[in-house]
């Protein structure tokens, strides 16, 4: 039996072990949806009318192959909320919110969650030992704009040993039903410590 190959961003695998909410700032140049892996946003915190003072993330542009060098990950959304923290499908690119912010995400955002994320092209025994980029539609464009799921998944070129790749594989999600050795193997991964906003103690 195929792989299913249905790419659905990075949904937390087991318990969630820490959600907080984090501001998207008004007309993100990215989509910001269910499943998505989110950076910090360098600038630092902005001041909302609903959470106060809250961390933002990055919303700039899509998350390169290196996000370690510049922008340091947080985790896996949760659910979106428009600027009065209504639910919504996803945090479409370009939306204005209130001015201030397009919205909010709660994300998973604690550095040893672990996710279950779809591989972009067929692995082999060995891979286990590289570190992977993330990879998406254009602007991270839902799968569905009814569903706001994501359309990230785990991009198996590029992958290296290099510490600022941001993704870990720890083993298959299903073996008893996906084969890793083809497109759209759903595999338990994690942050890579040093990716990660809460990983490891940087200088600020």
């Amino acid at each position: 039996m195929a792989n299913a190959d249905v790419d659905s961003g990075f949904v937390p695998w087991g318990p969630v072990l820490r959600a907080r909410f984090y501001a998207v700032p008004t007309a993100p140049t990215i989509n910001i949806c269910l499943n998505d892996i989110v950076a910090n946003d360098t600038v630092g915190g902005i001041v909302t009318s609903k959470l106060g003072l809250v961390g933002t993330v990055y919303d700039a542009a899509v998350l390169g192959d290196t996000p370690g060098d510049e922008y340091l990950l947080l985790g896996s959304v949760l659910a979106c909320f428009d600027e009065d923290m209504d639910a919504i499908q996803y945090i479409a690119a370009g939306r204005v919110g209130d001015s201030t912010v397009a919205g909010y995400v709660l994300v998973a955002d604690h550095p040893y969650q672990t996710f279950v994320a779809n591989v972009g092209a067929a692995l082999t025994a060995t891979d286990m030992d590289l570190n992977y980029p993330i990879d998406g539609a254009a602007l991270y464009a839902p799968q569905s704009t009814s569903t706001g799921i994501s359309s990230q998944f785990i991009k198996v070129t590029n992958a290296a040993v290099t510490v600022t790749i941001p993704i870990r594989l720890v083993g298959q999600a299903y073996p008893g039903v996906d084969v890793y050795s083809a497109a759209g193997c759903r595999m338990v991964c994690q942050i890579n410590p040093l990716c990660h906003q809460f990983g490891v103690g940087v200088t600020i």
